[in-house]
């Protein structure tokens, strides 16, 4: 490039390089784990010592006894279920969280995480922010007492004032819960997709994810739960093909940063014509 007509490019470029838009960053660190580990998540959980009360139950019904943390791991291309046949592993990107196992021991194990809502998290179709993810339950059945059973909790709380803005809770065999069935005595549900809906009034207040998988209170029966995608893009749709797209952040400007954008174009244009010439 001629030396005279560097000084009208570099600041051109330089304005452009600013002005391009960055993506949003969404709610929910490592959301579809792609990091291959639980970075940004907290593991926790205990044994299992059943559930209190009676049927219908519901969050005031989970108790856990203090303990170690349940066992969790990260599943990866070509991954299959043989408990569960038809779930397609990965559901998004190259990796999902599987929480608990198939082994037993009265286990529970649970992940959180607690993340600010932002303007990055508004849907442009309805101008409201939402929370997406996909959740499978694999839970094996031996048909003890309700109590007894193993099951799975999602809960997305808004702390600002405790409220529940998506929650689902079933056991094993629960009669009202369409599960499919597995090999031998299990029990699943393909990949459901949660589109948590949050009022405008959310933006800037802290809400908490919390997902609990939890083996039979006997110990001898186990169940876990396959989790992706968690943040408020569009989880994509479960092709059955293996490795989907992650969600991705749609970079925006707003009217006048496109106005900025095309005048430093239009500037751009005139600084080459005049050192083509």
């Amino acid at each position: 490039m001629n030396r005279t007509t560097t000084p009208w490019l570099r600041p051109v470029l330089f304005a452009l390089s600013i002005a391009a838009p960055m993506p949003a960053l969404a709610i929910f660190q490592n959301g579809g784990f792609e990091t291959n580990t639980y970075t940004a998540w907290t593991l926790g959980g205990g044994t299992n010592p059943g559930l209190a009360g009676t049927p219908p139950f519901n969050s005031a019904s989970v108790q856990i006894n203090a303990g170690a943390a349940g066992p969790a791991s990260i599943v990866g291309s070509g991954s299959t279920d043989p408990l569960a046949p038809t779930i397609q592993l990965p559901r998004v990107g190259q990796y999902t969280a599987k929480l608990n196992d198939e082994n037993g021991g009265a286990l529970v194990t649970t992940l959180r995480q607690t993340d600010t809502v932002s303007s990055a998290d508004i849907d442009p179709a309805d101008g409201l922010p939402h929370i997406r993810f996909a959740f499978a339950p694999v839970l094996d059945d031996p048909n003890h007492s309700p109590a007894e059973q193993p099951y799975f909790y999602v809960v997305v709380k808004n702390l600002a004032d405790n409220s529940v803005l998506f929650e689902q809770f079933a056991y094993s065999g629960q009669a009202n819960v369409q599960f499919l069935q597995g090999s031998g005595s299990w029990k699943y549900l393909e990949f459901q997709n949660v589109d948590a809906v949050l009022p405008a009034s959310a933006v800037g207040q802290q809400v908490e994810l919390t997902v609990i998988a939890s083996d039979c209170s006997l110990g001898g029966h186990g169940g876990y739960v396959y989790v992706d995608g968690f943040g408020s893009a569009q989880v994509p749709p479960d092709s059955g093909g293996g490795p989907q797209g992650a969600p991705q952040a749609v970079p925006a400007l707003g009217p006048a940063g496109l106005g900025l954008l095309g005048a430093l174009l239009a500037l751009a244009t005139l600084a080459m014509r005049r050192w083509q010439s």
